[in-house]
């Protein structure tokens, strides 16, 4: 009995021994290039068009709804899940690859309300042998012309250098985009024009981007969380003193935004408006990081800067500032140079999320089995008050969702979505999931082979729902597998959120997490940042956490 048991245990070994050797780990693969000098280099897996039993075309610039979008030459102009959507459009429904042309811009949202099945996703993609050049989903609204001379605001420098044009929606980020040839292509020059500021500050140091920001000088004891008292409401403020730049009338401040460096150690710039000010102190006041005056400390030699006032368009290299009148208003602009807008191309974000996989509004509708691959996202908004704090008092600081938008947004539950071989450029986020609700479960997720620059909050973003505090399990959903490989990121986190960081890559809490063969460079946040097992303080079991990090490189990050 002895030798039979013995004889048993060898056999499952040996067996155990053969099924090793055999099967690869994904560990073992290779994701990144290694030069004849030991560097990493971005090696992505080309992109290879794929697409299901049912194809559907759309054009945005020449389709119809009307069509039956069965071909190239009778295709729609929305995606059916486009609220603009109609006709056959607006009535498709089930597992189909939906393809967009190449060259084309096109400028709408799409909510999800379907899932594929597994082995049979629905496909959002472009055909290169269908158009040329980018397949491109824009949030922007371009505007080529009737733009007039001038400006009525009294506040406005030298109104006569400035145009003007009427829009019924509020933009946030405005670009100026030439166009390398008819079609929208990945060599358009795109220049983004700033927030109208002061100081009119450039990046004229790359090791150090905030260096021709203004600083806190605070003279005297004590230098650091020094308080006021704003001036309508008499709530406490954080208070920063600048003898050097703070000397013009109360008008030229109230009302502006800041951008306020902070410590000891954070130092992440975060918007707050200016609610206060001392002539006599040349001081200004405003919210802490969190709210609160002391939530974070404003020190000496803290950098900062103004936005937002037409008091500042007056930089000749470009600079734009809108007067909002509820949901519209009027694009004030400057050019660089003194070009005619007329004569250019510029793009102002109007829509914030461009693919949302939420499914219901609710989020309670779980959307499955998507695979988003060989498109471009460009010019995307965001939420107009930039100091707005993301959490709902009234909601046991839940989140408010439209602080947090990206080209491709899950905001609930989700199971096997694929992002592959797509290009973010000029946007808020890149990509965003988050399993905000209790019993939330997002699930098999690959972000693989994308490129994303000059992002102003995260490339990629993927998280739990918990937030720090929540101490019970279930207070909202939990993330299982993720894999982000082989991904480029360049000049990410440009204008960080109100509160949070804005990393290139961000995994809050998986299961089981693989992040391998990325490259990052010069993101002005972190650049991979990753959390395992639970929040501080939960007290719901982790049984198991893995999280494999490896053949990845991050350059010059951390830039503010």
């Amino acid at each position: 009995m002895k030798k039979w048991c013995c004889t048993a245990v060898v056999v499952l070994l040996v067996l155990g021994g053969v099924r090793i050797n055999a099967e690869e780990f994904s560990w073992q693969k290779t994701y990144a290039k290694i030069s004849s000098k030991g560097d990493i280099e971005w090696s992505p897996k080309p992109f290879s068009f794929e697409k299901g039993d049912s194809v559907r075309y759309i054009d945005y610039e020449d389709g119809d709804d009307s069509n039956n979008g069965l071909t190239r030459d009778t295709p729609w102009k929305h995606h059916p899940w486009d609220p603009q959507a109609s006709g056959n459009a607006k009535q498709c429904k089930g597992i189909h690859t939906y393809i967009f042309k190449r060259g084309v811009y096109y400028r709408g949202t799409m909510n999800a309300l379907e899932s594929g099945r597994k082995g049979n996703p629905i496909r959002l993609t472009s055909d290169p042998a269908w158009g040329t050049g980018e397949a491109v989903i824009s949030g922007g609204y371009r505007i080529a012309g009737g733009w007039k001379k001038g400006a009525s605001n009294k506040n406005i420098p030298e109104p006569d250098k400035i145009w003007h044009i009427d829009l019924d929606f509020a933009p946030r980020t405005v670009y100026l985009v030439e166009p390398s040839g008819r079609s929208a292509s990945k060599n358009d020059k795109i220049t983004r024009i700033p927030l109208a500021r002061m100081p009119n500050w450039k990046v004229s140091n790359p090791e150090d981007v905030k260096s021709e920001w203004w600083c806190w000088d605070n003279p005297g004891h004590p230098y650091f969380n020094l308080t006021m008292k704003a001036e309508k409401s008499g709530r406490v403020l954080a208070m920063g003193k600048d003898t050097k730049h703070i000397t013009g009338p109360k008008e030229l401040y109230m009302g502006a935004i800041l951008w306020a460096e902070f410590g000891w150690v954070d130092g992440t710039p975060y918007p707050s408006y200016i609610q206060g000010f001392d002539a006599e102190k040349r001081a200004l006041g405003f919210e802490g990081y969190l709210g609160s005056a002391k939530s974070r400390i404003i020190n000496r030699g803290h950098r900062y800067y103004l936005e937002d006032k037409p008091h500042y368009l007056d930089d000749p290299e470009g600079e734009y500032w809108f007067e909002k009148d509820r949901t519209g208003g009027r694009l004030h602009i400057i050019l660089p140079n003194g070009q005619n807008p007329n004569t250019a191309i510029i793009e102002a974000g109007k829509e914030a999320t461009l693919v949302d996989l939420t499914g219901q509004s609710t989020g309670r509708l779980t959307v499955e089995h998507i695979v988003v691959s060989g498109l471009t996202f460009r010019f995307t908004n965001v939420a107009w008050n930039l100091t707005e704090v993301p959490w709902l008092y009234s909601q046991k600081f839940r989140l408010k969702r439209h602080i947090y938008p990206a080209c491709i947004r899950v905001w609930g539950p989700a199971d096997d979505i694929t992002i592959a071989n797509c290009k973010f450029e000029h946007i808020n986020n890149g990509v965003l999931m988050k399993a905000v609700n209790p019993g939330d479960r997002i699930d098999n997720i690959i972000i693989r082979d994308c490129e994303f620059r000059d992002t102003d909050h995260n490339g990629i973003s993927i998280e739990e729902g918990l937030l720090w505090g929540d101490t019970l399990p279930d207070r909202a959903g939990h993330l299982y597998d993720v894999n982000i490989l082989r991904n480029y990121l360049y000049r990410t986190g440009l204008r960080s959120p109100r509160v949070g960081a804005a990393d290139a890559i961000n995994v809050d809490n998986a299961q089981t997490l693989e992040v391998a063969g990325n490259v990052v460079e010069r993101s002005w946040h972190a650049g991979i940042n990753v959390r395992g097992a639970k929040i501080s303080g939960n007290v719901r079991d982790c049984p198991l956490t893995r999280i494999l990090i490896y053949q990845n490189k991050v350059t010059d990050s951390i830039r503010t």
